[in-house]
C-alpha cells in the first residue's frame, strides 16, 4: 500500500475564533496608539526619570514606561500566534519570502524616507548631526538596522521580528516536543544574547514564542481570559514596583543587568495579559469600535510616527517647551493624535499607487470604509 507523506497529512492547526480575531483587531491599534508616546522627543539631553516626581511626571512615566514600550510585547505575543498557521499553510520558504516582503522591504523604504527628509533639513538649516555614517555599515544600520538601531528607531521591531520568522519552523518543532525546555532556551537566548547581534532586542523572540505556544497549545477562549486575569494581578504587583521606582528616583540605567532584565520582561508579560483583559472588558464599547475601525491604518502609523515626531516636534517645542515646561504636556499628548490623522490621510494618499502601497505598507491596500462612513455621514446631515 503507497503511504503519502503530503503535507495534508500534517496536524491541522486550529481556526481562530471570530471573537478572537476581532481582539486582535482592537489590540494592534491600541497597542500601536499607546506605544507612540515612547517616541514623543522631550527635548532635553538630561534623564527624564531622574527628577523629583510631580504629577505629570508620574504620567509620563505611566505612558512611556508602562504602557509605551510594554505594549510591544503583546504584538508580538500576536505575530507568534498567527505566524504558526502560515508556517503550516506555506512552508518555511515562502513564509520568509513573504515576510522579505512585508517586513524588510517597509523596513528600507521608510528608512530611505527618513534619510532623503534629514537631508532636505540639512540642506535647509545646516543641520546634520543626525545622518548616518556613509560607509556600508553605517548605511547598513540606518536601513537594516545590523547593529544599531535603524534611522526610523521603531522599525528595529520589523528586523526583529523578521528574524523570529526565521526561527519560525526551529521554535515549531522545540515548542510541540518540549515546550519547556524551549521556552527555558529562549530565554536564555534573552538574556545573554544581545551581545550576539542576532536580534536588537532578544526579549522579543521570549514573547513570540509565547504566542506560537499559545496557539500550538490551543486553549479556549475561556481559559486564556482566566490566564490574563492572573497575569493582570501580576500586573498590578509590577505597576506597584515601577512607580515606586520612579518616585524613590532609582534609575534602571544603573541596576545589575539582570535584575533589571528580569523586571522588565515580568512588567511586559503581565502587561500583555493585562491589556488582554482590559480589551475584554471594553470590547463592545464605542473605544474599542474605533480601535477596531482604524486597525487597516496601524502598520502605516507604527511606520510613520517617529518621523512626523522628529519634525513635527520642533515646532511643537517651540511653542510648548521642552520636557519640564508647563505646556509640554501639550506635545505630548496631541502629536499621537496628529499621527493616526495623518496616518488616515497618508493611506489614503498612496492608496492608489501599487508600488508606494508596496513600499510603505506592507502591499496592503489602504481601507475605505472609514473614508466611505464618514462621506455618508456629511451627506446624511446635509
Amino acid at each position: 500500500m503507497k503511504t503519502n507523506s503530503s503535507p495534508s497529512l500534517k496536524p491541522m492547526v486550529s481556526a481562530v475564533p471570530p471573537e478572537l480575531s476581532e481582539r486582535v483587531r482592537i489590540a494592534r491599534f491600541l497597542c500601536i496608539f499607546l506605544m507612540m508616546f515612547v517616541h514623543v522627543q522631550p527635548g532635553i539631553a538630561e534623564n527624564v526619570y531622574d527628577r523629583d516626581a510631580g504629577f505629570f511626571d508620574v504620567v509620563y512615566f505611566i505612558f512611556s514606561r508602562l504602557l509605551g514600550l510594554s505594549s510591544v510585547s503583546l504584538l508580538s505575543i500576536v505575530s507568534g500566534y498567527f505566524v504558526v498557521a502560515s508556517l503550516h499553510k506555506s512552508g518555511f520558504w515562502k513564509l520568509a519570502v513573504s515576510k522579505l516582503r512585508t517586513l524588510v522591504v517597509p523596513l528600507v523604504a521608510w528608512n530611505l524616507l527618513m534619510l532623503a527628509l534629514l537631508a532636505v533639513y540639512g540642506l535647509l538649516t545646516g543641520k546634520w548631526h543626525d545622518m548616518p555614517s556613509f560607509t556600508p555599515m553605517g548605511l547598513a544600520n540606518a536601513l537594516l538596522a545590523l547593529t544599531q538601531w535603524p534611522l526610523d528607531v521603531p522599525l528595529w521591531f520589523l528586523r526583529d521580528l523578521f528574524v523570529c520568522c526565521l526561527f519560525a519552523p526551529l521554535l515549531q518543532a522545540g515548542l510541540k516536543r518540549s515546550p519547556l525546555a524551549t521556552i527555558l532556551a529562549v530565554t536564555l537566548f534573552m538574556a545573554f544574547g544581545e551581545d550576539w547581534l542576532i536580534m536588537q532586542r532578544p526579549q522579543l523572540l521570549l514573547f513570540f514564542a509565547l504566542g506560537m505556544w499559545l496557539r500550538i497549545a490551543a486553549p479556549d477562549l475561556r481559559t486564556m481570559e482566566r490566564w490574563a486575569w492572573i497575569l493582570t494581578i501580576g500586573l498590578a504587583v509590577m505597576v506597584t514596583i515601577f512607580l515606586t521606582i520612579r518616585i524613590e528616583r532609582i534609575l534602571l540605567s544603573e541596576m545589575d543587568a539582570m535584575v533589571r532584565l528580569s523586571l522588565d520582561t515580568l512588567l511586559r508579560i503581565t502587561m500583555a495579559g493585562g491589556f488582554w483583559a482590559a480589551i475584554g472588558l471594553v470590547k463592545h464599547s464605542r473605544l474599542a469600535g474605533l480601535c477596531a475601525r482604524l486597525e487597516p491604518y496601524a502598520f502605516f502609523l507604527f511606520c510613520s510616527h517617529a518621523i512626523l515626531f522628529n519634525f513635527l516636534g520642533i515646532v511643537f517645542r517651540r511653542f510648548f517647551g521642552n520636557y519640564g515646561s508647563e505646556l509640554f504636556p501639550v506635545t505630548f499628548f496631541t502629536l499621537p493624535v496628529i499621527a493616526v490623522v495623518c496616518s488616515i490621510i497618508g493611506l489614503q494618499i498612496i492608496g492608489r499607487s501599487r508600488l508606494l502601497l508596496f513600499l510603505f505598507n506592507a502591499g496592503h491596500s489602504a481601507p475605505q470604509r472609514l473614508l466611505s462612513s464618514a462621506k455618508e455621514k456629511y451627506r446624511t446631515a446635509t
